[in-house]
């Protein structure tokens, strides 16, 4: 079983392979040999709760790929009597339900979740490259964590405070403007949060495809397109490659989607390989000037599946 140990007190992280029948005891004697931690140091957190009871990993509920958090007990120093009075200081390194350190164990989950997920990693680094520069650092991710929650709830605040301050005269037509559009905003940002949840993938860049095309063997670069009806040529390209005789100008006309573009013809059929193939693919083209000289669209995606 391969289990990740969070080390709280240096912030490294360290995988070990041990046994599902091991014991806790047995565990912790391993770490010992690991960490240099003593057994009776050693507190262990899995899922916020402290790990007790000396059963074996399997039915403490450990499985493959975990993750715990280590931390080191810290010895009292004062006197048996005057122990209780730190206690509420203390017993935060203690508490299972330590909000600190449930934090910090859901945010190193969160950067094992980047490091090991190859979709969310390219995600994070499209996004936000602060935070995949320090995927590597585990106290320099949770620091930038933390300060973004705290920049966050503190931006929270001000527009909590503002609107309190406007609705002390909500009749002031001025007030009643940036009240509503800090609202506005507020919806915005949540709007945005549940894109983040529900839809990650619209926040990145889309890679284009390309291909290679000869036509009269003179070799061309496509864009790939699925949502343009029709491909098209540029009236240079068309030149270029020696096939402007074949264009039918009774098929001239404007094609509108995003924007207008106006249509110079048609060119019916024309021998097109695609790639390194020698395969002569009838295709057809309408001429079109634009940014992209030859657009591969729909309808010789559909004729010809197999490129």
């Amino acid at each position: 079983m391969l289990l990740t140990i969070s080390l709280e007190f240096t912030g490294d992280i360290i995988s070990v392979d041990v046994p599902e029948s091991l014991s806790l005891e047995d565990f912790k004697a391993y770490l010992q040999a690991e960490t240099g931690i003593e057994p009776n140091d050693q507190t262990l957190r899995f899922d916020g709760k402290i790990l007790t009871t000396n059963q074996s990993l399997t039915e403490l509920g450990l499985k493959e790929g975990e993750l715990l958090l280590l931390t080191k007990k810290q010895h009292q120093q004062q006197p048996a009597p005057q122990q209780q009075q730190p206690q509420a200081g203390s017993s935060s390194a203690m508490d299972p339900n330590n909000p600190e350190a449930i934090a910090n164990q859901r945010i190193e989950l969160m950067r094992q979740q980047f490091l090991n997920d190859p979709s969310l990693n390219e995600q994070i680094r499209l996004t936000q490259p602060d935070f995949h520069r320090a995927l590597s650092n585990p106290t320099e991710f949770r620091n930038l964590v933390i300060q973004q929650a705290n920049e966050n709830f503190s931006q929270q605040q001000k527009t909590q405070d503002e609107i309190r301050r406007l609705q002390e005269d909500p009749d002031d037509p001025e007030n009643q403007a940036r009240i509503l559009e800090l609202i506005r905003q507020e919806q915005i940002e949540e709007n945005m949060k549940l894109a983040w949840e529900v839809t990650p993938e619209s926040f990145t860049t889309v890679t284009m495809l390309y291909i290679k095309l000869k036509i009269n063997g003179v070799e061309v670069v496509a864009l790939v397109d699925s949502g343009a009806n029709n491909s098209t040529i540029s009236h240079e390209l068309a030149e270029k490659t020696g096939i402007s005789r074949l264009i039918d100008k009774r098929f001239q006309g404007k094609a509108i989607g995003v924007g207008s573009q106006e249509i110079g013809g048609k060119i019916h059929s024309v021998p097109i390989n695609i790639g390194d193939s020698d395969i002569d693919l009838p295709s057809s083209f309408l001429v079109v000037d634009t940014s992209v000289g030859i657009l591969f669209g729909l309808d010789m995606l559909r004729r010809h599946t197999t490129y």
